[in-house]
């Protein structure tokens, strides 16, 4: 049998381990166990020269025995060593050393100054002159460095059993605290950790040829330490199982060595053994077989000891709930798979892997996913990966999503090994999972995704077999133009770059690759990759001169000098951007494209500008005529930010840019004047639209000269004041005749503009300045009635069949004439809550709440909250007001129980926002059910039937649950026109009425209580309904 089928076979029985209760010890050949037995305390052993002759052969034995021999096991657990614990506290050193002491051990390993191989080799001279007290001082320095008080005296050591020891020390735990060494946050955690770390892998390398095999410091520690493991102490456990973790990875370093020394050895037997009879060395035929015998023996001694420490100690520690022990065990877990391949790398023990990338802690997953990182470098160990890749490839790519960004930046690395190391590698569906991170806001996911792009571009480059560097740049921006188009991750160039920049940097700061590939003749189907390239070249550029992140990501580390930043970049560029129609320049061959040259004219802004002086003149004439040819705002806007960094003073050319801009500006004032004219001879309405402009301009800076002039006299001011007052009611009337214009962006705007008027020239907005008091503007009538109506016809409806303008898709256009009736509802809704408008004129909002919840559904219900902080019982006859006149409207039209439906939807929702305070909602209820009431029950007209609104009592019945007892009869006692026995509705009978219909006095008394109940019980489903949607009053 293999030492790999050795090992599944053991781990195949792993999982019926129980966690807690376990007393597992090391397991210890029986006749080594007898031989002790029978022999005593025995000293070292010395290297087993003379050992017993044995029948040679070939097998190799595994380190983790499948089974283990229940005679021994029961030995082992019967074997005890316990000592009392004395009623004080203890010093921690054995009697018979003087050298060194639990204490001295402890804190040599926490300062982290002293050297470790010298502080082993001193407690190993103590433990050569006696094996239990050395034994015993560093057991008390495990117990010591768990940070318990108890101390492991000699008695007890002598006559206890470990189960025993470690619950008498558990008893002397100090409960107290939760902090032990291992948990101590800052520096000494980490000075802590790392010596014990380094203690127990000096101390197997220290023993490797000598005490590791003397059948006794090494099991007793072990079992020890096992026990520890199984504790309910957390910090028995951690550090225990930490230590035990640490030494098994010696052991399993020091089985490599044994193995490799078992095979030079057999080697160098059979080849003095295939030698002829007369050719044999006798001695040297018979030392090699002592010595093949004594290294098979140290190999199945150590086997032995990994078996016990694998099966009773991480077997159940890597499911322990404490993450950071789950963590040391699978990290120590990745280090034997690498480090000992042919024992432990096999489905049985890569299956603790696979279980624990499913772990919910994220260090523990980080430390899965380092450990298969491991693994995978190795290019030997992917024939044995082949299952474990085909079985948790899923989960992997899925954790490049992982809550943690850690975790995710270490998985895309993984994924890396996998996609170059393995044979298949990774799908370009699965490849999609990875390739949008490099947009991501995290800087090292975005890198690592980033590695993850690049890569995968160049293997499909090298597949192409292209031969020098210009054509490898070449191909790598068409397919990294061709990805960036197909990612639809359009305008974050600048994350892409940034992504790609550590890894791909040469190749984007490749301009004249660039350049060169935007000169060519192209096509119309290269338009869309001629846009991504100046795109991604603008990126480029601006990482290059800047070296800065964009927006969401933390800069980086490193940073470029001033002459890194913009001379070699201007001194390419600097003929491209200057050259004139008769050459070939980026800048004048997409002059007329408006996309294009927007994003070209922020190149020159990272270049050194001062470089440019004796370009200036070319480059001005080229940017002056752009300005002249296009009148889309983003070309206009940089070709502004470009004026004004030309223009600034710290540039010695500064006056020459401002002639021309000037000379620029004079030539479009000329032009524009010229075509005004004809149009105002064209058109009185854009005589209209022109007038209306020029008012606002002038009350504007008319405003801001008011607001400035504090040192101006009080004759002055009230002039200002008067003229101002005077413009503001001008500009009023222009606005309102343009709410019935049929032009909708000048209707659109006029409603816009009239909202800001009437909210800037409000009472509260003068409050704080009595001197203003004269420039209030209060709305008219007929504004009001305009203003109200502009909401019914032109917001409150369905959309509208917009005609797409050639640049945008329908469902563009859709959601930009969403969010213009969302500003529109929001300015009207702000004059109510600022109280330029009576909380009645929200009816008009209220009542639309139901049916465009969709849409407007955030701001009503925000109205609704605010309007209850100004007035609560206004704001509840409101509320009452807007259901009465959906009422009214649906009884003038045909009238449907539909209808009735849909208004007392919109009552339950309004229901919904009067909150659970049902005394502070109080006198709220009783004015909306006072008013509703009312209406239900007025007086009929000439021609009608008598009470024609009474079915309006159903609607307000969703109000009534919040009514308390008291009030409801109040209301009765109040409405004394309830008690008409004449008035039976055929319809449900609501709550509010349901106990107010004219009785005896009796049968009254006797039906409340039971209509109370009802009502209650009734209501209480929607109450629960209600309490995640409304906002308290």
């Amino acid at each position: 049998m293999t030492s790999g089928d050795s090992i599944l076979d053991s781990l195949e029985e792993l999982d019926d381990f129980s966690d807690s209760g376990s007393d597992y010890e090391t397991t210890i050949k029986s006749k080594k166990r007898r031989k002790r037995a029978m022999l005593g305390p025995q000293p070292p052993k010395k290297p087993r020269r003379k050992a017993a002759q044995k029948v040679m052969s070939n097998h190799s034995s595994s380190p983790i025995p499948s089974s283990v021999d229940p005679s021994v096991q029961q030995r082992q657990v019967s074997r005890g060593r316990s000592r009392q614990v004395s009623p004080k506290r203890v010093r921690r050193v054995n009697e018979g050393n003087q050298d060194i002491s639990a204490e001295n051990i402890y804190e040599a390993v926490c300062s982290g100054k002293s050297a470790m191989v010298t502080l082993v080799d001193e407690w190993l001279d103590s433990y050569k002159r006696s094996r239990e007290a050395g034994l015993l001082v560093l057991i008390n320095f495990i117990v010591q460095s768990c940070g318990c008080k108890g101390v492991v005296s000699r008695e007890m050591f002598d006559s206890m059993q470990n189960a025993e020891i470690i619950s008498t020390l558990t008893k002397e735990f100090n409960e107290d605290s939760v902090n032990y060494p291992l948990s101590t946050p800052g520096p000494q955690l980490k000075r802590f950790k790392s010596g014990l770390c380094e203690f127990a892998q000096v101390l197997v390398r220290s023993s490797q040829n000598s005490f590791i095999y003397d059948e006794y410091l090494f099991p007793s520690l072990l079992s020890l330490l096992t026990g520890l493991s199984d504790s309910q102490v957390r910090a028995f456990r951690h550090t225990s199982t930490l230590l035990a973790m640490k030494l098994m990875t010696g052991l399993v370093k020091v089985t490599v060595i044994v193995s490799v020394q078992l095979q030079t050895t057999q080697r160098q037997y059979d080849m003095e053994n295939s030698k002829r009879m007369h050719d044999r060395a006798s001695d040297r035929l018979e030392e090699l077989q002592a010595r093949v015998s004594e290294l098979r023996e140290n190999k199945e001694e150590l086997s032995s000891l990994m078996n016990a420490t694998f099966r009773g100690v991480f077997v159940h520690r890597y499911r322990d709930r404490l993450p950071e022990i789950r963590a040391a065990c699978i990290e120590e877990l990745g280090l034997w798979l690498k480090t000992d391949p042919e024992d432990f790398l096999n489905d049985g023990c890569l299956k603790y892997l696979g279980w624990t990338l499913h772990d919910k802690q994220s260090p523990v997953r980080l430390q899965c996913v380092r450990a298969l990182q491991g693994l995978y470098q190795e290019k030997e160990f992917i024939g044995r990966l082949e299952l474990f890749t085909s079985r948790f490839k899923e989960r992997i790519l899925s954790m490049v999503l992982d809550k943690d960004p850690d975790v995710a930046v270490e998985v895309v690395n993984l994924l890396l090994l996998i996609q170059q190391r393995t044979e298949e590698g990774l799908r370009e569906e699965e490849c999609s999972h990875i390739y949008p991170l490099v947009y991501a806001s995290h800087r090292g996911l975005a890198s690592a995704a980033g590695v993850f792009l690049y890569s995968k571009l160049k293997s499909v480059i090298s597949s192409d077999n292209q031969e020098n560097l210009k054509s490898d740049n070449a191909a790598f921006f068409q397919i990294l133009i061709s990805f960036y188009i197909q990612s639809e991750f359009h305008e974050h160039g600048a994350y892409m770059v940034d992504s790609m920049w550590g890894v791909a940097g040469s190749e984007l700061r490749d301009w004249e690759t660039m350049t060169t590939f935007l000169l060519q003749e192209a096509g119309e189907e290269q338009d869309k990759e001629e846009g991504a390239l100046i795109e991604l070249m603008m990126c480029a550029i601006r990482q290059a001169a800047q070296a800065t992140p964009p927006v969401g990501r933390t800069q980086g580390k490193k940073m470029v000098t001033h002459t890194d930043k913009y001379v070699h970049i201007s001194l390419y560029f600097m003929e491209q951007w200057s050259m004139g129609a008769s050459k070939m320049s980026v800048l004048f061959d997409y002059s007329a494209d408006a996309r294009k040259v927007s994003l070209l004219l922020k190149a020159p802004l990272y270049f050194d500008l001062e470089m440019y002086n004796s370009h200036l003149d070319l480059l001005l004439s080229q940017v002056c005529g752009i300005v002249e040819k296009h009148t889309e705002l983003a070309v206009l806007q940089a070709c502004a930010h470009l004026a004004s960094a030309l223009c600034s003073d710290r540039y010695t050319f500064s006056s020459r840019a401002h002639l021309a801009f000037s000379q620029l500006m004079d030539g479009l004032s000329e032009c524009f004047s010229t075509y005004l004219s004809e149009l105002l001879q064209v058109s009185e309405r854009v005589h209209v639209a022109y007038t209306r402009t020029h008012l606002l301009y002038k009350f504007i800076n008319t405003w801001i000269r008011v607001m400035q002039s504090n040192d101006i006299t009080v004759v002055l001011f009230v002039a200002e004041l008067k003229c101002l007052k005077k413009e503001v009611r001008l500009f009023s009337r222009v606005c309102q005749t343009c709410l019935s214009v049929n032009q909708p962006d000048i209707r659109d705007q006029a409603f816009e503009l009239l909202c800001d008027l009437l909210l800037l020239y409000s009472v509260n907005s003068v409050r704080s300045e009595p001197a203003l008091q004269s420039l209030v503007h209060l709305p008219s009538d007929s504004l009001r009635s305009e203003l109200a109506a502009f909401l019914l016809d032109y917001v409150f409806t369905d959309a509208e069949d917009a005609e797409p303008d050639g640049t945008l898709g329908e469902e563009e256009v859709k959601i930009s004439l969403l969010q213009r009736k969302r500003n529109q509802l929001a300015g009207y809704c702000k004059l109510v809550i600022y109280g330029v408008l009576d909380l009645t004129a929200a009816t008009d909002v209220f009542k639309h709440y139901s049916k465009y919840f969709k849409d407007f559904g955030d701001i009503i219900k925000e109205t609704v909250s605010r309007s209850k902080l100004i007035n609560p019982v206004q704001s509840a006859k409101t509320v009452c007001l807007s259901l009465q006149q959906l009422y009214s409207e649906m009884l003038t039209e045909d009238h449907s129980r539909q209808d009735l439906l849909e208004i007392r939807d919109l009552a339950k929702r309004l229901a919904m926002s009067f909150g659970v305070d049902l005394n502070r909602i109080r006198k709220p209820l009783v004015a909306l059910h006072t008013d509703g009431v009312r209406f239900a029950f007025r007086e009929s007209w000439e021609g009608e039937k008598q009470h024609p609104n009474v079915t309006f009592l159903e609607i307000l019945s969703e109000f009534s649950f919040k009514l308390l007892q008291q009030d409801r009869a109040q209301l009765v006692t109040r409405d004394s026109w309830l008690y008409s026995s004449s008035i039976h509705s055929s319809l449900h009978t609501p709550a509010l009425t349901s106990t107010v219909q004219k009785q005896p006095a009796k049968q009254l008394a006797s039906r409340k209580p039971r209509a109370t109940e009802s009502d209650i019980g009734g209501s209480g489903l929607t109450e629960l309904e209600s309490e995640d949607e409304f906002i308290s009053g």
